[in-house]
């Protein structure tokens, strides 16, 4: 069998900062506003450390110590933190802060923002506090309100959106607005790079893990990738929890994770693979070669 694992695996830069940041503040008494990353192992291992996670700052006592996370928080947030004198370890995305920018200025601009992404998503629940949780929020085209075609737009994206569902609700946006419409292209590019070799991939193996924690969002995305492509794709949030027997029917296997997914988590998923007697055949850039000269 031949196993290939995704050049673009792993934690991104932003979740990396961050994650390092925590844990090396650990044992310091100090909290996290939310989970640091969507990943039950990461976070499971912070809390060993001595990294609380709150769900507010009212959950925090003056002058404590707070670590915002890659996915940023609203404009109120800061200033809360401000007055009663809690400091801030900030780190979020420099991507995600672009998109922070672009809100505040548009929205300042009088124009009406709509962002494409999940409401319920920690970042778009950020952005919305940028534009005094004014912005109209779209999953797909179908939220579009027609009250706000008359107005001018301007409209970002989620960091993590799907690039291809970005693309069409654009599309139908231009089509039945009256007004200017300015798009800023806010997808990370890393976000942009990973949905492109998962859909390669699993175009091409017969097989396809994704690995992350089932309430990310960008893992999500790749296993929505994956399955739109190939019949046999699984996703696991840890290790431990699939039955590596089963993939000994396929001939090539590929092995993707997220943004928010630890390195450490992939070479345990091929340590079981490898207990299945299953050799890994190549891994990262060497695959793509294989693959086009097969």
């Amino acid at each position: 069998m031949k196993i290939v694992v995704a050049k673009h695996s792993g934690f991104c830069v932003g979740v990396k900062h961050a994650v390092d940041t925590a844990l090396s503040l650990g044992d310091s008494g100090v909290f996290v506003l939310g989970e640091i990353v969507h990943n039950p192992v990461v976070n499971a291992e912070l809390e060993k450390r001595g990294v609380k996670t709150v769900d507010s700052v009212d959950c925090l006592k003056d002058g404590s110590t707070v670590i915002f996370r890659s996915h940023g928080v609203g404009e109120k947030i800061y200033r809360e933190c401000e007055r009663r004198g809690i400091k801030i370890v900030d780190c979020t995305c420099g991507f995600v802060k672009r998109t922070q920018k672009i809100v505040k200025e548009q929205f300042e601009l009088g124009k009406q923002v709509v962002i494409i992404g999940k409401r319920a998503h920690p970042e778009v629940e950020g952005l919305l506090g940028w534009c005094d949780d004014s912005a109209v929020v779209l999953e797909s085209f179908d939220d579009f309100p027609s009250e706000i075609c008359h107005k001018k737009l301007a409209v970002v994206a989620q960091t993590t959106f799907s690039v291809e569902k970005f693309k069409k609700i654009i599309k139908n946006i231009k089509k039945v607005c009256e007004k200017t419409v300015d798009i800023f292209e806010t997808i990370c590019y890393t976000t942009e790079e990973r949905q492109n070799e998962v859909d390669y991939l699993s175009k091409n193996l017969e097989a396809i893990i994704v690995i992350g924690g089932l309430n990310s969002s960008n893992t999500e995305k790749l296993y929505e990738i994956a399955k739109a492509n190939c019949e046999n794709v699984f996703r696991l949030s840890i290790a431990n929890e699939f039955d590596y027997n089963y993939l000994k029917k396929f001939k090539s296997v590929g092995i993707v994770s997220g943004a928010s997914t630890p390195n450490t988590q992939t070479r345990e998923v091929l340590k079981f693979m490898g207990n299945t007697e299953v050799k890994a055949a190549s891994t990262m850039e060497d695959v793509v070669a294989k693959i086009e000269n097969e």
